[in-house]
Parts: C-alpha cells; sequence; structure tokens
C-alpha cells in the first residue's frame, strides 16, 4: 500500500527540502509547475509559423497544432541526399547543383547554392544521429558505393 502527499509550496524549494522528504521515505512522484500568465493569454499560446519559422531547424516544421516541432518530410529528405553526398565526398557545389537538378529547393523556394548546401552542414550534424538511424538512410547507404 503507499500513502500520497501533496505539499503547496511557496517560495524556492531547497535541496534540504528533498533531503528532508527522502530522509521520511517519501520518493517523488511527480512535480508541478505554476506561473503567472496576463489576462486574455492562452497559457498553451500556439506557436506562430511565420514567426518562428527562422528559428525552426531545417528538416522540422511547427506541428498543426502549434505547439511542437515534427519531422519536415521533404526537408529531411534533402538533408539525407546532402549526408550521401558527403560520404561520397562530393563537392559543396556539386551538391546544390545535383539538388537544383532533381528539383529541389531551399525552404525559401529559390535554387541551392554552395553557400546555402555549407550553411546546412552544423544542422546535418545536429541531425546526423536520428538521420543514421532512419530506415530511408539504410537503403541510401545499402546503394552508396563509400569513395576507396
Amino acid at each position: 500500500m503507499t500513502q500520497r502527499s501533496r505539499d503547496l509550496v511557496s517560495g524556492q524549494i531547497t535541496l534540504d527540502y528533498f533531503m528532508r522528504k527522502a530522509a521520511e521515505g517519501w520518493s517523488l512522484a511527480a512535480l508541478e509547475w505554476v506561473r503567472e500568465i496576463e489576462p486574455g493569454v492562452h497559457p498553451l499560446e500556439p506557436l506562430q509559423e511565420s514567426t518562428v519559422k527562422a528559428d525552426v531547424p531545417y528538416g522540422l516544421q511547427v506541428a498543426e497544432n502549434g505547439l511542437e516541432l515534427v519531422s519536415n518530410p521533404l526537408e529531411s529528405t534533402v538533408l539525407l541526399l546532402i549526408l550521401e553526398k558527403v560520404v561520397k565526398e562530393k563537392r559543396i557545389g556539386e551538391i546544390a547543383s545535383e539538388l537544383n537538378r532533381n528539383g529541389h529547393r531551399t525552404r525559401e523556394g529559390t535554387l541551392w547554392t554552395a553557400p546555402a548546401v555549407f550553411n546546412l552542414l552544423p544542422r546535418l550534424i545536429e541531425a546526423g544521429p536520428e538521420l543514421l538511424k532512419s530506415p530511408a538512410w539504410q537503403e541510401l547507404r545499402g546503394r552508396t558505393r563509400l569513395p576507396n
């Protein structure tokens, strides 16, 4: 049988508070946070895509609920193609040309340039672990010949 306790705390919680509760045999089951908000403001105000688009990492997009980021299939495909070309040791300019030949465009709808591809490299590194686990990468890897 378990016993539950809900403590209403005002002010800052200290480490001593947690240590005392643990010494009494309690274990932490949940935390609840509250904050003051302005009247008329919804507490989970959806993200406005137009105001955050520049802040959304390439390969992701604002979800329909406006509250989270989800994978953008088209941009994820572009990242995978760039990754494949980097593995094949293609030059950045060649990668941009190939993206354009295959009909891919930047997020702004423009042609790919070497600097645009180069600017995606930090994002490619960040997204790399997830991309490398994806079934799409496994398929690409199977047909990708590595340079000697």
